[in-house]
């Protein structure tokens, strides 16, 4: 039955069928005869909010997702519950919970919905319930679950204490930024052991990705092996071990080849970027070409010096040892930034290194 017109010398007026109201109509009814009779809109009387006991997340659909709070997770739980009619639009959810017992809230909520450009209001209630339970990574992390390793070793020298510590600050790092795109990444244990430190990681290619960035930064030898360890539904699961051998020097560390002095400023693909000390020369040499290099001075092991003097060319340096002057050539392009200055004593020499470096 469509709406009633009724036409008088040349003009019409157009009435709700419902309650013959005149004015703008939607359809056939007027806006309030509309609402009451097409804007029904149900919620379930309960909700159940499933909480991981262990991190921020809760059940929504047959998965797990991250929340700030309980507020926010039962907003989006809502969101999914509320029953709208068909070609209606949810614009907008409040929710004002009120805590009945520890594992109760009352939810109080006011939803605001479109239909064919129109906007109505409804202020529903509905009883939250909250239960505990385990996400799956979770469970995987507290029972130690772990797909690889990522044993990091030395090249023919155990790992320094120094080294070891920022390599795993690196990886700590770089498992975190992973983990914010998938909740299936994470650092299981940590063990340092002799030569190294192991690393075991909850998927086999996050520990694949961060073994491949070793190599490229550090120009490391890399190597994977894997293992039959079990099944899980229906398909097998192997564990995968990534070697990841350090050379026997690195970023910042200071070498010696063929009586010449290095400082090595970048490691990349198995290319070394140094600088020639003292001229202040810069290289760029393969990795397997400095086999016989020895390592002068590791990078925890330059110091400090004040400079008494600087001139065009040299500089003279309070050395911290003996607290006697000395001199040293400056190497080109030399800067500095402050009163003290990094230097390096080796069997060649004394040398200065650059702020710029």
């Amino acid at each position: 039955m469509g709406s009633r017109t009724h036409r008088w010398q040349g003009w019409s007026e157009v009435f709700c069928v419902e309650c013959g109201r005149e004015g703008e109509l939607i359809g056939p009814l007027c806006h309030d005869c509309y609402s009451r009779k097409k804007v029904i809109v149900d919620l379930p009387q309960y909700i159940d909010l499933t909480l991981c006991s262990h991190c921020s997340s809760f059940l929504m659909g047959g998965r797990w997702a991250e929340t700030e709070s309980v507020k926010e997770a039962v907003e989006m739980l809502l969101m999914e519950a509320i029953s709208a009619p068909n070609g209606m639009q949810v614009d907008g959810l409040t929710v004002q919970l009120t805590e009945k017992d520890q594992r109760t809230f009352e939810a109080a909520v006011a939803v605001e919905l479109v239909s064919e450009g129109h906007r109505f209001d409804r202020k529903l209630t509905t009883t939250v319930r909250l239960k505990h339970g385990s996400c799956k990574e979770c469970s995987k992390q507290r029972g130690n679950y772990y797909e690889a390793i990522i044993q990091l070793r030395g090249d023919d020298r155990a790992l320094t204490a120094d080294v070891e510590r920022r390599m795993e600050r690196q990886v700590t790092d770089r498992i975190d930024a992973m983990r914010a795109g998938s909740r299936e990444v994470f650092l299981t244990k940590v063990e340092h052991v002799k030569g190294g430190v192991d690393f075991y990681v909850s998927t086999a290619q996050s520990a694949r990705i961060i073994s491949r960035e070793f190599q490229d930064s550090f120009s490391a030898e890399f190597k994977e092996s894997s293992s039959l360890w079990g099944r899980q539904d229906g398909r097998d699961v192997y564990r995968v071990t990534f070697l990841v051998r350090l050379p026997r020097f690195g970023v910042g560390d200071v070498i010696t080849c063929d009586s010449q002095d290095y400082y090595i400023r970048t490691m990349s693909k198995g290319v070394v970027r140094c600088i020639a000390l003292p001229s202040g020369e810069e290289r760029q040499m393969k990795v397997h070409d400095l086999e016989s290099c020895t390592v002068s001075c590791q990078a925890s092991g330059i110091g400090n010096a004040i400079v008494l003097t600087e001139r065009d060319s040299e500089l003279q340096l309070l050395d911290p040892d003996s607290m006697e002057p000395v001199d040293v050539i400056k190497p080109r392009g030399f800067r500095r930034d402050g009163e003290q200055i990094r230097f390096v004593r080796t069997s060649t020499g004394t040398h200065v290194l650059s702020d710029s470096w």
